[in-house]
């Protein structure tokens, strides 16, 4: 979870200039800035950015960390065919001969079958690879690590699953959850004057899947007045950092600067 006050003394002075420079309260500038600077939040939070391209991005990591876990019994039966296998004792010890039988095992639901012709083979991440329907995602929620709870590359395939539909099934559940981390900043947003600028595919969790506490004190006496944000998203601080946090001030102390010239130049 992230707090940010909006304290900064060359933002709070910039935001007195911008509220002199468009004939506005102090109180209504700084609610104003406050729902702006949650929007350049949003576009900070990982998947950087707020476009089609940013989704992408997000759903394309989902689905790659989904495949180091979990491969169809399709794509093992090509594994096992490609792998190069001699010939060996027995029919199921030459590549070929072993993914026909292999495939044939999967069909008839011989899960069992299947998996000790799998493990015999020894083929590179498929050491200890088990044949069976999909397991909710188990395998891989324990197979994500790290500060952003990724799947390394070098992880063994965990599970070779007969129906591939049940993985395109999970695969959707996974990357209709992308954006959630944003989607903090939007619930905050929308609590000081809406989420403009800030994309469906974001806004559709907002209040929901995330949330996100807005302290406004805009009202207050002079010197007491603030707007404070919270990302209520458990994992924020695994997607947004402390530079990203200040780029989001420090466009919108920039986009002030700018409004308060063209301000000023029409006066």
């Amino acid at each position: 979870m992230i707090t940010m006050k909006m304290d900064d003394v060359d933002f709070s002075y910039q935001l007195k200039r911008y509220a002199l420079a468009k004939k506005i309260s102090f109180a209504k500038a700084i609610k104003q800035q406050g729902r702006l600077v949650a929007v350049n939040l949003a576009f900070q939070t990982q998947p950087l950015g707020d476009g089609g391209k940013a989704k992408s991005q997000g759903e394309g990591a989902a689905r790659r960390d989904i495949d180091r876990v979990y491969k169809s019994g399709k794509q093992t039966t090509t594994v096992i065919k490609e792998s190069g296998i001699p010939n060996g004792k027995t029919t199921t010890q030459n590549a070929e001969q072993a993914a026909k039988a292999f495939a044939m095992y999967v069909l008839k639901g011989q899960n069992y079958a299947a998996t000790t012709i799998l493990q015999r083979l020894h083929i590179p991440k498929y050491h200890d690879t088990v044949v069976k329907p999909m397991d909710a995602g188990s395998a891989h929620k324990a197979s994500r690590h790290g500060a952003r709870r990724g799947v390394p590359r070098n992880t063994f395939v965990k599970v070779s699953v007969p129906r591939e539909a049940q993985i395109d099934s999970y695969v959707k559940q996974i990357t209709q959850r992308v954006g959630i981390a944003k989607a903090g900043w939007a619930h905050c947003a929308q609590q000081l004057g809406g989420s403009r600028g800030i994309p469906q595919w974001v806004t559709r969790h907002a209040g929901k899947r995330a949330t996100g506490s807005v302290v406004d004190n805009s009202e207050a006496s002079a010197g007491e007045q603030y707007v404070t944000m919270t990302n209520q998203v458990p994992w924020i601080d695994k997607c947004l950092n402390a530079g990203q946090i200040q780029r989001a001030l420090d466009m919108q102390k920039e986009k002030m600067t700018k409004a308060i010239e063209i301000a000023l130049s029409k006066a």
